[in-house]
This record gives structure tokens, C-alpha cells and sequence, in this order.
């Protein structure tokens, strides 16, 4: 009997570190339908770590204990396999996705140098506020607008350019020992791949899907952009940058776990994992780039419901996205990124636009706290009442609390350096329950400013998209789900088979490159929330009353 072909999945995200397997299907069973995905979830077989990957606002990585939690998933899956799975199994690959952006800076030896020498999207220090501003002063809007064009990405803490900037500032700072010692500044998976494969001291490529968060990258050529480099330069040593590729192209990564590690030692991962040894590995995807194909919303999502997909995100963090062909190196391509929207690579073939909120699922989080609403029967009955005051404002449009939720700086879609977050409205009648249902309201807000303006890059009418949500404080939360729906008068689902779609997407990703597979999925609707349209005069009143907030607050933000 033939073996069974597993992939491995790691899935490194900013609040867990899951490991989860799946089986590749024979190509008999996928050509049976031409909507049969590649790829099945094995039941059981997972293993996950919850953990706060990243310190909020210094935006600096807990890289060790990552790799630690990383290392461990694989241990436990490996474990279960062995103890579970009574056929033969043979493990054909491992992917990888990572919360972008991440870059981390290593020794000579491929060690890194600890949290002070890393750089994520959650940045928010005052003294890369601070270069992001400065560096905004030196250019010219013409000289802003032709790097957004090429990178998809505008000039924000939340990008390398400024942290690079900031980090090679720091001479006089705590952290200037660190910065003679870098020898070179990899992602998260590239560390991880470079110490399974025993190739430490060499340059393992990043992705382009993961170089291009770091709004270094030409989305277009997949090279680093020359403008953006010619600003670094003056700052730091351009060869410390890793090469890229794509994440399924590189040649060292095929040849599974060495026995030996480049300098003749013993790599202690050919006996922990046995495994591995012929399995070959991929490059790290972007986070969302492989939630949109892990929830149907990718290129190879079907045509039979004539509707263009947007995934929608709400875990952390937030987000709404879809997915665009353009291949590398095309010229006089007709992509125009909105300010606002940022434009990334999924692979050498599809771009991913869309926009992010860093604070999402997290300004729940913040509110139960402030709150006490730690219980899930409180929160509940928390929810029960703010879906009551929903429903009233939506048959008598009334005033009340409005918020700008930037309560960890703002990315889409003002990008304004500085940020914050801001309540308004407030009388001696306002309760927990009205900063909950403003919390809420918030996001929809800036979720729908997303959306418009990805519904306007397209040119299409409304009726002709659908939402796919996904993260579970979204998928959980069925109010939050009708409020964004009525906001953007669009229809939102839940799709059954696009449970944890980051790790779905790369697997789907891998597959299609093994077995060269390009079969269509439909969606299998769980749950569809859809817009009452009597909302409509009320989510336009809160709309305009947010813009006008955020308007008339944003001159107080540093950095502005």
C-alpha cells in the first residue's frame, strides 16, 4: 500500500504558534471534481502554542521564545503522528507563513541577536515615529507618490524603511552594541529554515510575498526598490539585506534536514527529526496573503456564484483584502494602489490589495479588561445589549459614542504617523455597554473605508462581490458580522471548509506547486449575514461623524 503524503504547515502568528498537517490527496481524488482542493486537514493532527509574539507598540519580536514555540509545535505533531497514524505516512514538505512584516537581525553564526534587534508591524516607538517624520520632511510629494506606487506601501512606522533608519540611529542608545553585530537581517522562517537545513552561515532568501512588507520591495519587478534603497544607504549597509526569491524556487531548501551543518558539526535536528530528512521545505508566505487563499479568496477561487471575493479578517488585528494577477516583471501594468490600500506579492504571480487595521479583535480585548468583562457570560450579555442598542439606532438613527480605534497607531487608511485613539460623545449617561458597541462600530467603520475603496479599483457594482470572513473574533461574533454587512451593504458568509485559513493557504500553496494543481474551489456557506438595508441612513450618519473625529483630533498626533 501506497504511503500517505502529509505536508506540515507552520503558521508563526502574532497571538499563537500552531503546527497543523495535511494529507495531499492523490490526483485521482482531486480530478474526480473540478472543485476538490488538493489538500485535507488531519483530524487531530496539531499542536498550537498561545503566545504574544510581538510587545505591543515597541513592536518588538519575542524571537526566541518564537523559535522555541515553533520548534515545539513540530515536536507535538511529529509525536502525533507517530502515535496516531497506523498506515505508512511519508511527510513531502513543509510551509510556512509568519505575521508581516518581521525582519530580525542575526549574528555571524545565524543566531539572533535578541528582541532589541528585530522590527515587526506593530512598531509604534517614539523614535521611529519620530524618523518616520523626518524623513517624510525630506521628500517631495512627487518623490512619496512614485515609491507607494512601486512598493504599495506609503512611508509608515509600521515598515522597515524608518525601524532600519532608526535602529542604525542608535549609537547612543541602550541598544548600540547590537548594531556592529549584525551580520545580516533575515525573516523569521528564513532563521528557521537555515537551522533545520544546517545552512546557518548562509543566505537563505526571503519570500517576495514576505519582502514586500516590508515596503522595500517593487510589487511589480520583485527586486528591492532603488528609490527606497537610496534612502537607506546613508544609514546602513544595503548587503545586509537577504537575497530573495520565491517561496517554492529555492534549490537548498528541496534537500530536506542535513545530516551535518555547514561547519562540520553534528545538526542536532537530524535525529529530533527524522522525518524530515527528504522533506522539502518552502519559503514563508505573508500571513494574509495565505489567509486569503486558505479562505477561497485567492486566484484559483470559482467562478459559479459570479462574484469577486473579499476575505475579510478579524483576529489582533484586522484587515480586508483580495487577490489581483500580475506576473513578475510585467510592464506598463494597469495597477494603481489608492492611498490607503497597500499592495503585496502572494507569489511571483498574484498580488494581494487590500488594507489593515492594526488594532482589530484587540480592542475587544482591550474593552473587556477595562470592563471586566473576562468571562464569556458577561461578555455575552454584554453583546445582548449592545445588539439591542443596534437595533434601535437602526429603525430611529440617534447620536452616540464615536471612536477612532487607534489605540496601536493607525495603518489604513490615513497612515497617519502618530496616531492614536480617541472617544467622543461622552455624558454622564454613557455605560460600558456604549464603549463596547463604539469599540465595534469602529472597526466596521474602518473595515468599510477599506472595502470602498477596493470596490473602486475594480470598477464593479456592489451586488457583484461577497465577503468571506474569517478570524475568530469575527467567525465568532455574529452581531459584528451583521454590522458589517449593513455598513457595506454587502452580503458576508462564513465558509465551513476555511477553518484556519493561513494554514490552509499554504498548504493549498504547496500543493499547487508539488502536484501542479489548479483546481477551483466554491464556496460551502455556514453562516451569511445579509444586509438590511434600513441600516443604511444610520452606518452613513456614523461614518461621517468617525471622519469628522478623526479629522478634527489628527492635529494633536505627533508626527502629523
Amino acid at each position: 500500500m501506497e504511503s500517505r503524503s502529509v505536508i506540515l504547515v507552520i503558521d508563526a502568528g502574532s497571538s499563537s504558534v500552531r503546527c497543523t498537517s495535511y494529507e495531499l490527496l492523490d490526483s485521482s481524488e482531486v480530478l474526480s471534481t473540478r472543485t476538490q482542493p488538493p489538500i485535507k486537514a488531519i483530524e487531530g493532527m496539531s499542536y498550537s502554542v498561545p503566545m504574544m509574539s510581538v510587545t505591543p507598540n515597541t513592536g518588538y519580536i519575542r524571537i526566541h521564545e518564537v523559535i522555541d514555540a515553533i520548534d515545539l509545535c513540530i515536536d507535538e505533531v511529529l509525536r502525533l503522528l507517530r502515535e496516531t497514524i497506523s498506515d505508512e505516512y511519508n511527510i513531502t514538505a513543509l510551509g510556512f507563513s509568519t505575521f508581516v512584516m518581521n525582519l530580525v537581525g542575526v549574528d555571524e553564526f545565524g543566531e539572533p541577536l535578541g528582541d532589541e534587534a528585530t522590527m515587526s508591524y506593530a512598531c509604534n516607538r517614539a523614535e521611529v515615529l519620530d524618523t518616520c517624520s523626518r524623513i517624510e520632511r525630506a521628500l517631495t510629494p512627487d518623490m512619496k507618490q512614485s515609491i507607494y506606487k512601486q512598493t504599495g506601501a506609503p512611508l509608515h512606522p509600521a515598515y522597515a524603511l524608518p525601524q532600519l533608519i532608526a535602529f542604525y540611529e542608535t549609537k547612543d542608545s541602550d541598544n548600540a552594541h547590537l548594531v556592529e553585530k549584525v551580520h545580516q537581517w533575515k525573516s523569521i522562517s528564513s532563521i528557521c529554515l537555515s537551522r533545520w537545513t544546517g545552512q546557518r552561515h548562509t543566505q537563505i532568501p526571503i519570500s517576495y510575498s514576505e519582502a514586500s512588507w516590508t515596503g522595500l520591495l517593487n510589487f511589480g519587478s520583485c527586486t528591492w526598490n532603488d528609490e527606497v534603497l537610496s534612502i537607506l544607504e546613508k544609514s546602513c549597509n544595503l548587503k545586509l539585506l537577504p537575497p530573495l526569491s520565491d517561496f517554492d524556487m529555492v534549490d537548498d531548501l528541496r534537500k530536506g534536514i542535513s545530516q551535518q551543518s555547514h561547519d562540520g558539526s553534528n545538526n542536532i535536528y537530524w535525529n529530533r527529526w527524522p522525518e524530515l530528512r527528504q522533506c522539502q521545505f518552502f519559503l514563508g508566505i505573508g500571513d494574509g496573503a495565505a489567509a486569503n487563499v486558505g479562505s477561497k479568496c485567492g486566484l484559483l477561487s470559482s467562478g459559479d456564484d459570479n462574484k469577486r471575493r473579499i476575505a475579510v479578517t478579524i483576529g489582533t488585528s484586522a484587515a480586508a483584502r483580495l487577490c489581483l494577477p500580475l506576473e513578475i516583471g510585467t510592464l506598463n501594468h494597469s495597477v494603481v494602489v489608492p492611498f490607503g490600500l497597500f499592495c503585496y506579492r502572494v507569489d511571483k504571480s498574484t498580488l494581494l490589495l487590500g488594507g489593515a487595521l492594526t488594532d482589530g479583535g484587540s480592542i475587544i480585548e482591550w474593552a473587556r479588561s477595562l470592563f471586566n468583562l473576562h468571562s464569556t457570560e458577561s461578555f455575552n450579555v454584554c453583546l445582548q445589549k449592545v445588539a439591542k442598542i443596534y437595533s434601535g439606532r437602526c429603525d430611529s438613527p440617534s447620536p452616540g459614542v464615536t471612536m477612532a480605534p487607534f489605540l496601536s497607531g493607525e495603518r489604513s487608511t490615513g497612515f497617519r504617523v502618530g496616531a492614536n485613539g480617541c472617544i467622543s460623545g461622552i455624558t454622564r449617561e454613557t455605560t460600558s455597554i456604549d464603549i463596547v458597541y463604539a469599540c465595534l462600530e469602529s472597526v466596521v467603520l474602518r473595515l468599510c473605508a477599506i472595502i470602498k475603496l477596493l470596490t473602486s479599483v475594480c470598477e464593479e457594482n456592489k451586488s457583484q462581490y461577497i465577503l468571506v470572513a474569517s478570524g475568530n473574533a469575527l467567525e465568532k461574533n455574529h452581531l459584528w458580522r451583521q454590522m458589517l454587512a449593513d455598513c457595506c451593504a454587502i452580503d458576508i458568509v462564513i465558509d465551513s471548509d476555511s477553518n484556519e485559513g493561513t494554514s490552509r493557504g499554504v498548504a493549498l500553496l504547496v500543493a499547487k506547486t508539488l502536484c501542479n494543481d489548479c483546481s477551483k474551489e466554491s464556496l460551502v456557506i455556514e453562516n451569511e449575514s445579509v444586509p438590511d438595508h434600513k441600516a443604511s441612513n444610520y452606518w452613513k450618519t456614523a461614518s461621517v461623524a468617525q471622519e469628522s473625529l478623526i479629522s478634527a483630533v489628527s492635529s494633536t498626533w505627533g508626527g502629523t
